[in-house]
């Protein structure tokens, strides 16, 4: 337990110095994946402190947004991706908030749309093999073995079936960042990481299927259609007031 002397400090000074060793704790290679936070009267008992002083400091992290409240229950650590030497290197954006993993999704859907459109207006075989391929792994993906590796497998495939490197070279980029969104969402709303949802499968075979067809219109919006349910999978209610689902 961290000792404090609840009779002599104010509770003002109380809450920051708990303030200040939640953001010690927090900074642990432990928690940068996100997570659940023990329950307020275990925290409290940790800190030695009051419910009400202990509030305080969680509230203030909840407005610098490192944490978020689920439904008013318990409060959840948001994941941040690993900052790199330059600050200007897209893969120095960190995963910090709700609002981050939107803007996310929003970048996502628009490159991934234009993709979907320019491999099915190359309608290259071999591109098109290898999309099959991601998405017969993703099928027969085994027990306990996340999901993340086999989906994001198969839109790097359908990235590389434009014969364009920038969409892949995107994509590759904020890999960990997408990571980071799926797997903390996962984990908030309790879903195993090795989980198939066949309306997962369903929406990749009629992207894949308007590939083949040569349908660039299609593809398009079979990928939108996915990338909308894909952000309310994964956001849910969060989405309010967000403009990541515009056409």
């Amino acid at each position: 337990m961290i000792e404090t002397n609840q009779q002599t400090r104010p509770v003002g000074d109380l809450s920051s110095h708990v303030l200040a060793q939640l953001q010690e704790m927090l900074e642990s290679p432990s928690w940068y994946g996100g997570g659940r936070l023990p329950p307020e009267a275990e925290l409290a008992r940790q800190f030695g402190v009051s419910r009400p002083v202990l509030r305080k400091a969680l509230a203030h992290l909840r407005e610098s947004g490192r944490i978020i409240s689920r439904r008013g229950s318990a409060n959840f650590v948001q994941p941040k991706a690993e900052a790199v030497a330059k600050a200007s290197d897209v893969r120095s954006l960190s995963i910090r908030t709700v609002f981050d993993m939107k803007r996310c999704m929003r970048f996502r859907q628009i490159v991934e749309c234009a993709a979907a459109a320019d491999a099915a207006r190359r309608r290259d075989p071999p591109g098109i093999a290898r999309i099959e391929e991601a998405q017969s792994r993703m099928q027969a993906s085994p027990a306990g073995e996340s999901i993340f590796e086999a989906d994001f497998a198969f839109h790097m495939a359908i990235a590389a079936a434009t014969d364009n490197p920038y969409f892949t070279f995107a994509l590759a980029t904020i890999r960990d960042q997408i990571r980071l969104t799926v797997e903390f969402t996962r984990k908030l709303q309790g879903r195993p990481a090795d989980q198939v949802a066949p309306r997962v499968v369903d929406e990749h075979g009629a992207i894949l299927a308007a590939i083949r067809a040569g349908d660039p219109d299609a593809a398009r919006k079979a990928m939108q259609v996915h990338m909308r349910q894909t952000a309310m999978r994964l956001l849910e209610e969060e989405l309010d007031g967000f403009s990541v689902l515009e056409d």
